[in-house]
């Protein structure tokens, strides 16, 4: 979404984003689908789109592709697609991008080696690779690094693996300043609060985690979703001003905490 709430912006593995504007919230579900939801198509990616992220000052929007790019884009631009991000092939395919909230000339992108890197911009080079886990049982597949978030208000990046590993980073020496292992299964999703206090975690074993940020404690556990084919949760939120937290899993459902 993009800050305002009037637009959304979805990634599809046809290699296209969407822009879609947001239907009031009082029209009937069951009417028609009215084709001008739809406001614009990006396209610039070979391959399918597997994250998003939007500034929050500037209306910018990132995207990491398994086509091994990253872009930057304007959206409502003439000239949408601003830049193009591809890192050296050993790094893996990008799996999850973000703007570094502390300094949004920076970005933070996770790759399926299980390294990081902290971007500029600008310049499209290496400001700090985060320090990677390239020696865990079982290798580069079990490293994975699923998703990727950057703290609100600190230098910080927390990274959800596929070794059930929450770790935290810090972005100026590139540093693991905490490492937990948060989930029995596969960490797939992560979202922070916009007051930066409290994470919010989504895996594979069904299970949804809200974790204090100080104390790096699990201050609760929701058991949100059924296994479908090895898979769970894909993907969990903050509602951006309530006091609620939603998930979306791979049984089809979409649910609403509070």
């Amino acid at each position: 979404m993009n800050p305002t709430g009037e637009q959304c912006y979805s990634g599809g593995v046809d290699g296209t984003v969407r822009v879609w504007n947001v239907p009031n919230s009082n029209i009937d579900p069951y009417d028609a689908y009215d084709p001008d939801v739809l406001s614009l198509t990006l396209s610039g990616h070979t391959d399918a789109v597997w994250g998003l992220a939007f500034h929050t000052q500037k209306p910018q929007l990132l995207s990491c592709s398994a086509d091994g790019t990253v872009k930057l884009w304007s959206p409502g631009s003439k000239a949408p697609l601003l830049q193009s991000y591809a890192a050296e092939p050993a790094m893996g395919v990008p799996s999850s991008v973000d703007f570094v909230h502390e300094d949004c000339s920076h970005m933070v992108v996770a790759y399926t080696s299980g390294r990081c890197a902290v971007y500029d911009l600008e310049t499209s080079k290496v400001v700090v690779q985060l320090e990677s886990n390239q020696n865990v049982e079982g290798g580069a597949a079990r490293d994975q690094l699923n998703c990727v978030v950057s703290h609100p208000t600190m230098p910080v990046t927390v990274a959800a693996h596929e070794d059930r590993h929450i770790r935290f980073y810090d972005n100026v020496t590139g540093k693991v300043v905490q490492a937990m292992v948060a989930h029995q299964d596969a960490v797939t999703s992560l979202a922070v609060d916009p007051n930066g206090l409290y994470l919010l975690s989504g895996s594979h074993d069904c299970s949804v985690r809200l974790w204090n940020l100080e104390t790096k404690q699990c201050v609760q556990e929701i058991t949100a979703h059924r296994k479908k084919s090895d898979e769970s949760i894909h993907c969990v939120g903050f509602h951006p001003t309530k006091p609620y937290i939603a998930s979306g899993g791979a049984d089809a459902l979409a649910k609403v905490f509070v």
